[in-house]
C-alpha cells in the first residue's frame, strides 16, 4: 500500500514543495488580477482545497518506510518492538495515553502503514476543518498559507506527533462557544504529545487575561532576557521540570549535552537564533499591525494572537535547547492564523486583494528561502 507513489524517498519532500509552489505562484495571480474573493472563484477553491488535503494526506500517509523522512525510522523501529515483544494488551505508560493506545490497536489490529495513513489524516485534516469552521467557505486561502510554512512537511513525516497534537489544538480552538468540546478536543492533542500542554496552558491565560499590547512588551522582554540569562532559564527549568510537572523528556531536551549531540549524529548549534525570531516577528508584527494601529476588534482574533505571543515567548527564553525547534513549532502553527485572520474577515484597502497576494508572500517568504531556492538552484 505504501508503494502508491513511486517516488524515490529523498524526492518527496521536493514534490511537496514543488506543488505548494506551484498552489502559491496561482493564487498570488488571482490576488493581482483581484478575482481571489470572487464567489465563483471561491467556489472553485474549495473543491481545490479538498483536493489538495486529500491528496497530502495520501502522499503523507502512504509515504515509504524510509530514513527520509527522520523519526518515521523511530516510529517504525518502536512498532517492531511492541510488535515482537508485546503478549495482550499493555498498558498505557505515559502521559501520551491517546498516542500508546494508537500504538497498541495498530500493533495489534493493523499495520505500520495504516498508522501513519491516520497520522496523515488527523494533521492535515483537523488543520483543513479548523480553517473551514473558522472562515466558512473562503478556507482556501488560510489552508494554502499553512501549508505553505517552512515546516508543515517536516511535522508531517518527522515530527509526527507534535504535528498531530498541534493540529488538534488548532482544531479545539474552533469552538469558543463550546467549551466542553473545545477541552475535548485540546486534551486529546494532549495525549498526543505533551507540548500541546504549553498550547493549553497559553490559551488558557490568554482567555481570562487579552491584553495584546501587554503580551507584545513580554514577547520583546523575552527575547532581551533570554540574550542575557538564557542559559540560566534553561538549567533552571531543566532542574524543576520533573519535580513540578514530571516531565522526563522535557528535561531530556533541555539537558541535552554536546556528546549526546554527536553519538545521536544531531548537528545542532547552540546559539540564538536570529532568523527563527525573525520569522515569529511576521506574526507579531502582522497581529499589532492590526489590532494596535488598524484598531481590529476582533475577541477571537485577539485570543489566538495572544496565544501565539505566550508560546513563542516560552520558546524564546529556551532557545538555545538542541529541541527547541519542537516548542518553536507551537507558536508556529499557529502563526499562519494570525498572519491571514485580518485580512479574511475584514476588507481593509480599495485593493483588498493585491494585499491579499501580499500577504501570502509574508507567509511563504520564510518557506521559499529555506525549501524552494535550493531546489531551484539544482535546476539550473
Amino acid at each position: 500500500m505504501s508503494e502508491i507513489f513511486y517516488i524515490s524517498p529523498w524526492d518527496y519532500a521536493n514534490y511537496f514543495h514543488y506543488g505548494v509552489f506551484f498552489l502559491i505562484i496561482w493564487a498570488l495571480i488571482l490576488c493581482m488580477k483581484g478575482t481571489i474573493l470572487d464567489n465563483r472563484v471561491v467556489a472553485v477553491n474549495q473543491v481545490l482545497g479538498m483536493l489538495v488535503a486529500l491528496v497530502l494526506i495520501l502522499f503523507m500517509g502512504l509515504r515509504p518506510i524510509s530514513g527520509a523522512f527522520g523519526d518515521t525510522m523511530n516510529y517504525a523501529a518502536e512498532f517492531k518492538a511492541l510488535k515482537t515483544n508485546s503478549h495482550g494488551l499493555f498498558w498505557i505508560r505515559s502521559k501520551e495515553w491517546l498516542w500508546d493506545i494508537l500504538m497498541m490497536f495498530f500493533v495489534k489490529f493493523g499495520n505500520l502503514n495504516q498508522l501513519f495513513l491516520l497520522c496523515a489524516t488527523v494533521y492535515v485534516g483537523a488543520l483543513w476543518l479548523a480553517m473551514r469552521r473558522i472562515f466558512g467557505e473562503y478556507n482556501y486561502i488560510p489552508f494554502l498559507v499553512i501549508i505553505c510554512m517552512f515546516t508543515f512537511w517536516t511535522y508531517g513525516v518527522n515530527g509526527v506527533r507534535n504535528g498531530m497534537g498541534a493540529s488538534l489544538f488548532i482544531l479545539a480552538m474552533t469552538y469558543p462557544n463550546n467549551i466542553p468540546v473545545m477541552a475535548g478536543i485540546a486534551f486529546l492533542g494532549a495525549g498526543i504529545h505533551n507540548s500541546i500542554y504549553l498550547m493549553l496552558g497559553a490559551a488558557t491565560l490568554a482567555w481570562f487575561v487579552n491584553h495584546c499590547r501587554t503580551y507584545i512588551m513580554v514577547w520583546f522582554a523575552c527575547i532581551f532576557i533570554s540574550l542575557v540569562a538564557g542559559n540560566q532559564i534553561q538549567e533552571f527549568l531543566a532542574s524543576y521540570a520533573t519535580s513540578l510537572a514530571g516531565d522526563n523528556k522535557f528535561t531530556a531536551y533541555l539537558n541535552y549535552s554536546d556528546q549526546q549531540m554527536m553519538s545521536d549524529g544531531l548537528m545542532v548549534a547552540r546559539s540564538f537564533r536570529w532568523d527563527f525570531i525573525a520569522y515569529s516577528g511576521l506574526g507579531v508584527a502582522m497581529g499589532a499591525y492590526f489590532i494596535l494601529k488598524r484598531k481590529f476588534e476582533d475577541e477571537y482574533y485577539h485570543w489566538i494572537f495572544n496565544t501565539f505571543l505566550i508560546c513563542n515567548a516560552f520558546w524564546i527564553l529556551i532557545i538555545r535547547a538542541p529541541y527547541s525547534n519542537r516548542f518553536a513549532q507551537i507558536s508556529w502553527f499557529i502563526m499562519p492564523v494570525v498572519m491571514i485572520y485580518p485580512f479574511m474577515k475584514k476588507r481593509f484597502w480599495i485593493n483588498h486583494e493585491k494585499m491579499v497576494g501580499i500577504a501570502i508572500l509574508i507567509a511563504y517568504a520564510f518557506g521559499f528561502l529555506s525549501n524552494m531556492i535550493p531546489l531551484l538552484l539544482k535546476l539550473i
